[in-house]
C-alpha cells in the first residue's frame, strides 16, 4: 500500500538508530557526571555524588550510587566517611582498593592546607652575606643596630633590628671593664638587649645569629667595632647557654666592613 502509512513504516527503523540516551548503564552515567564536574565544577554534586566519583576507580563495572548512599547514612555525613578507619569501611562494604583511595583524601587536603616552604634568603657565605646587607641596609639610619636569626643551614629567618636605646657608640666605649662595674651591668640595656635577642631566637628556633652594626658618621669602623665590644662579649657569653651560635658581629660603613671573627676582638 502506497500511502503515507507506508512511508511512516518505512521511517520507523531509522529513528530507532538514535536512541535518546547514548547508554543506559553505569559507564553512561560516570560519563554524564565527569561531564557536569568539567562544565559547572565539584560544586554542582551532591554528597553522595562526590562519593560516588570517589568509588568510580574501585568499583569499574558497577553502579556506585547504592554503596555511597549506604556510607552516608551508615556514617552520617561525607567528613565521617572520609574521616573513618580502613576496618570501619571494610564492614560497612567498601572493597580493599576504595579504602586505601578513600583514605587518601584526607592526607591529601591537609596537605593542600600546609602553606609551602618558605624560600628562604641563603646567608652561608660572606659573599651573600655583604650582598643581602647592601641591598637591604642602604636606606637605615647611621647607628642602627641588626640581628639576623638563621636556622641550621645558614637560611634567614628574620631580620629585625635591636632597640637602640642604650646601644649607641656613645653608651659602651669598649673600655675596660671593673667586676663591680660588671655586675652592676646585669640590669644595664645592654643586658635586656641581649636577653631580648636570645628570647626571639627561641621563639624562632633559631639556630645562629649574625648581629650588624650601620657605623656611626663620626666613628671609624674599628672605633664602631670597640664602641660594640660590650653587647658582642654579653651575646657571646649568653648564646650558648640556648644552644645558639653567635657567628658574628659586623660593622658597615660606606662600603667598607669589619668583621669581629676575623679581627679576632675578644673572640
Amino acid at each position: 500500500m502506497d500511502g503515507p502509512l507506508r512511508e511512516e513504516k518505512r521511517a520507523r527503523p531509522e529513528a530507532r538508530k538514535a536512541p535518546i540516551f547514548p547508554s543506559t548503564g553505569p559507564s553512561g552515567h560516570r560519563q554524564r557526571m565527569r561531564w557536569r564536574v568539567l562544565q559547572r565544577g565539584a560544586s554542582s554534586l551532591a554528597d553522595y555524588e562526590i562519593l560516588e566519583m570517589l568509588l568510580f576507580p574501585g568499583v569499574p563495572r558497577r553502579d556506585t550510587k547504592p554503596l555511597a548512599k549506604a556510607l552516608l547514612n551508615h556514617f552520617g555525613s561525607l567528613a565521617a566517611v572520609l574521616g573513618a578507619s580502613e576496618d570501619a569501611l571494610r564492614a560497612a562494604g567498601v572493597g580493599p582498593a576504595n579504602c586505601k583511595l578513600l583514605g587518601l583524601v584526607p592526607s591529601i587536603a591537609d596537605r593542600m592546607g600546609t602553606p609551602d616552604s618558605v624560600c628562604r634568603t641563603d646567608i652561608g657565605s660572606w659573599d651573600n652575606l655583604l650582598a643581602y646587607c647592601d641591598t637591604h641596609y642602604a636606606g637605615l639610619p647611621a647607628g642602627s643596630l641588626r640581628v639576623l636569626f638563621l636556622d641550621s643551614r645558614n637560611q634567614l629567618l628574620e631580620d629585625e633590628a635591636v632597640p637602640a636605646d642604650g646601644l649607641t657608640a656613645e653608651s659602651a666605649r669598649g673600655q675596660m671593664v671593673s667586676p663591680a662595674l660588671e655586675k652592676a651591668q646585669q640590669d644595664s640595656p645592654v643586658r635586656q638587649a641581649v636577653a631580648g635577642i636570645l628570647q626571639r631566637a627561641l621563639a624562632l628556633h633559631a639556630s645562629a645569629l649574625i648581629t650588624v652594626r650601620l657605623a656611626e658618621p663620626s666613628f671609624t669602623p674599628d672605633r664602631q667595632m670597640a664602641a660594640d665590644s660590650l653587647f658582642v662579649q654579653a651575646l657571646l657569653k649568653n648564646a650558648p647557654l640556648l644552644t645558639v651560635e653567635l657567628h658574628d658581629h659586623l660593622v658597615l660603613q660606606n662600603g667598607a666592613w669589619r668583621s669581629f671573627r676575623l679581627v679576632g676582638q675578644d673572640w
